[in-house]
């Protein structure tokens, strides 16, 4: 039950291997669409009010950058005042903003700040690194003036089993198998993450047609929506003997209207079996169960 957010350039598919092979439960996260491999742009004009803080009352100034090199897991976190060199922190310019970037010894080492037109041919913020992507990766970290500027603004969000954070950045050196590609929020402790969660477009810029409640997380037995007979729900019988019970088994996550199967046993006098039957049953209200 858990939200999680690609910040760079290809999706992710996490296949949650389940008892049937053949029928493997997939989950997409899709890629920032945003940005480049080399690059990342903008998705708001400025000026820019960073005068105060961002929704987890961390100082709207600072832009926070991660990058590696060579090996893509040892993550160096660097920050940049970016009102630095601002006339009025409350509307601070894009051209006030490179011009802080550029002057930042760390970050020219590395990157380079401009202003250039993208897309709708609007000029905006972009932030090139200077080793090609076969040797250097990079992302900015939400929240500060991240959350003013966007340049994570259409970075792809969505729900999916917790299972699939080993492929979280923060675990790239616990799991073998790690992309080392997704962030877990955290939509329960940090605003920002709710904010990033409810606000979430897709890779053209609109509102994703049902969208994301990040107060309202599924659980993994949710987001199976019985696709795996591995994990059953049983309803019934009641605990006293009686001359006919009847079982509902669905798969976890099932839904009202899916396919189940009901059991029926009936007892004689004794509670012991006469005869069983197991048949193929569709789902109602009543029948489905909450674990505690």
């Amino acid at each position: 039950m858990s939200f999680f957010q690609n910040v760079f350039t290809s999706d992710f598919e996490g296949n949650w291997l389940l008892g049937d092979r053949h029928h493997i439960p997939k989950f997409v996260v899709r890629r920032n669409a945003g940005r480049g491999d080399e690059l990342v742009v903008s998705w708001t004009e400025g000026p820019y009010n960073l005068s105060s803080n961002d929704a987890d009352s961390t100082s709207s100034a600072n832009l926070k950058i991660e990058f590696a090199l060579h090996d893509f897991k040892s993550w160096v976190r660097i920050s940049i005042d970016v009102t630095a060199v601002a006339a009025n922190t409350s509307a601070v310019t894009a051209r006030e903003i490179i011009s802080a970037l550029n002057a930042d010894t760390i970050f020219f080492e590395r990157f380079v700040a401009s202003i250039e037109p993208w897309e709708d041919r609007n000029p905006r913020i972009m932030i090139r690194q200077r080793k090609p992507a076969t040797e250097m990766r990079f992302w900015v970290r939400n929240g500060g003036a991240e959350e003013k500027i966007q340049f994570n603004a259409r970075a792809g969000i969505a729900e999916s089993p917790v299972y699939f954070d080993r492929h979280s950045m923060k675990q790239r050196y616990d799991f073998k198998d790690c992309q080392n590609q997704l962030i877990l929020m955290n939509p329960s402790g940090s605003n920002v993450d709710l904010n990033n969660i409810n606000n979430a477009v897709d890779a053209h810029g609109k509102v994703i047609e049902f969208g994301w409640d990040g107060t309202t997380e599924l659980t993994d037995w949710e987001l199976l929506q019985g696709r795996s007979g591995l994990f059953q729900f049983t309803s019934g019988p009641g605990s006293t003997a009686d001359s006919t019970n009847t079982e509902i088994v669905y798969p976890s996550g099932a839904k009202t209207g899916d396919l189940a199967m009901k059991t029926v046993t009936i007892l004689d006098a004794s509670s012991v079996v006469v005869s069983k039957f197991e048949m193929p049953y569709t789902l109602e209200d009543s029948d489905l169960i909450t674990p505690p």
